[in-house]
């Protein structure tokens, strides 16, 4: 039907994800500033409302009998990566709690790596050395692309900032970033592996999503469950999170499915120079010569790790021919 041939399509899923991806640390950033720099919501209670809408749209798309024959036998293995992306989620909350949101974004780059490295153990799927190459390009340039929004964040902050604990603050929300990093590889790389040995990727989100949520009921605690009750500290941006949280669920999990761990790496810094042109466009964002650069670098780290091998060895005369030859026979069958 349409909407299977639509999660086949990877541009689609990709394009999907680097949408909701840049929306999701805006919205939290803009449900942030409206509680005066803290939360007037319980995080929690955000995440465990994002995956019960991610379970909803998980048993909605699944069809009845495929509903019908679940089994909770096989679910088991999915707990381990339900919780850590439950307690990775809520850890992005306590990060933009001490971190400036390009901060955020520098320190996101971690995850680059600890995702290639836990990705080649556990998958076992053999790199190239240019691969790696490439791949250390990518985090190289994401953080030239971020790091010069950081400096001039962290100064400002600086010169406006009488709290002498701002050190201290950077430092927890780096050590929270590494642990978002390793909770956010192991569990993207488990859920990977289980979701190919599905018969159904939606199946396997529903088992997923399922722990995820009781395992946000455990942690949300009475005092939780009575702010939630109340929907206290809830607006429009804080709904916008939730909705934003459980889509960007969906687009990873058939990404999964149909592509892998690397192509969410490369997706989700497109997502952040996306983020970019949006705010150029919209907001009267300025540009900088390090971040053009840093994205730059990035476009040549796609290229090193997707390209042929027999592409990349090529001479230059070669690839200027075949392009010649490939522009000449489009404009032959166009006549």
């Amino acid at each position: 039907n349409f909407l299977d041939q639509l999660t086949r399509n990877r541009w689609v899923l990709i394009a999907v994800l680097m949408i909701t991806y840049s929306l999701q640390s805006l919205t939290i950033t803009a449900s942030k500033q409206q509680s005066g720099g803290g939360f007037a919501y319980d995080a929690t209670a955000v995440v465990l409302l994002a995956e019960a809408l991610k379970l909803v749209f998980a048993l909605a798309m699944l069809p009845p009998p495929a509903r019908r024959a679940l089994d909770p036998s096989v679910s088991l293995p999915y707990v381990v990566p339900a919780v850590l992306y439950m307690v990775q989620n809520r850890l992005v909350f306590e990060a933009l709690r001490y971190l400036l949101p390009p901060e955020y974004q520098l320190w996101n780059n971690l995850k680059l790596l600890t995702t290639s490295i836990v990705y080649r153990v556990v998958i076992r799927k053999q790199l190239r050395v240019l691969q790696w190459i490439a791949l250390i390009l990518l985090a190289v340039g994401m953080s030239l692309a971020t790091q010069s929004q950081t400096c001039s964040r962290t100064k400002e902050a600086q010169e406006t900032s009488t709290d002498t604990s701002s050190s201290w603050n950077m430092w927890t929300g780096i050590g929270i970033m590494m642990t978002i990093s390793w909770c956010s590889a192991v569990a993207g790389v488990a859920n990977e592996w289980l979701i190919k040995k599905s018969a159904n990727v939606l199946e396997a989100n529903v088992w997923l999503y399922t722990y995820g949520t009781l395992a946000c009921c455990i942690q949300l605690g009475s005092a939780g469950w009575v702010r939630l009750l109340r929907l206290e500290g809830f607006t429009a941006a804080t709904w916008f999170v939730v909705f934003c949280n459980a889509i960007l669920g969906q687009s990873i999990a058939f990404l999964f499915r149909y592509a892998d761990q690397i192509v969410k790496l490369y997706a989700v810094c497109a997502a952040m120079g996306f983020t970019t042109l949006v705010s150029v466009l919209f907001f009267g964002f300025e540009v900088q010569f390090q971040m053009l650069a840093g994205y730059i670098t990035s476009m040549i780290s796609v290229s090193l790790y997707y390209a042929p091998p027999d592409l990349l060895n090529k001479a230059d005369s070669e690839v200027l021919a075949a392009v010649s030859c490939s522009t000449r026979a489009s404009v032959l069958l166009d006549a």
